[in-house]
């Protein structure tokens, strides 16, 4: 990740990654927060990869056990594998970084 107030580059940890789970970081060296931009490219990459995993994993955990319930939390086990550590390179490498806005005094 890289810090839009001081341009430094830093790792995003697992701890960080589940702490901030909306997407709003500090920057550790100069305590900025900030927070990364979606955009339409990034849901599109997650929904697809998601859909690609889940339909066949949903098919053959039916045949297999010929339960709906087993196979609904079996691919949803298996999608958030994949899709965890792909969310957080994602994070780390692809989407930008933005400054948060200050609050508004009030008057």
């Amino acid at each position: 990740m890289k810090c839009p107030h001081c341009n430094h580059t830093f790792a995003l940890t697992w701890k960080e990654y589940f702490l901030e789970i909306w997407g709003r970081h500090s920057c550790v060296a100069c305590k900025c927060r900030f927070k990364l931009s979606y955009s339409w490219l990034y849901l599109a990459i997650t929904v697809l990869i998601a859909l690609i995993i889940a339909g066949p994993a949903t098919f053959l955990i039916v045949r297999w056990t010929h339960s709906r319930v087993m196979a609904a939390v079996g691919s949803l086990v298996i999608v958030l594998v994949v899709l965890l550590p792909l969310d957080r390179w994602l994070d780390d490498h692809w989407r930008k970084s933005m400054l948060l806005k200050p609050n508004k005094p009030e008057s």
